[in-house]
């Protein structure tokens, strides 16, 4: 998976980022499959919001085991 330097944060972020919008409307076993799969495939860059629903909360208790891992 190509990667680049994401502005002047010294992260070396994924080419191919996930969009977690998708991940308001699922269940929490749906989420966390979703993610064991981005990781993978190597892709280390996650955008949310607020404004993505549930997005946040299902992202959470992954995040807790895999946070170094991801952007």
């Amino acid at each position: 998976m190509m990667k680049r330097p994401f502005g002047r944060t010294g992260h070396n972020s994924t080419v191919t980022l996930f969009g977690a919008a998708a991940l308001g409307g699922v269940t929490q076993a749906e989420a966390d499959k979703t993610m064991e799969l981005l990781m993978e495939y190597g892709v280390n860059h996650i955008d949310t919001a607020a404004s993505y629903g549930a997005a946040e909360d299902r992202l959470g208790p992954w995040m807790e085991k895999y946070r170094d891992q991801f952007f």
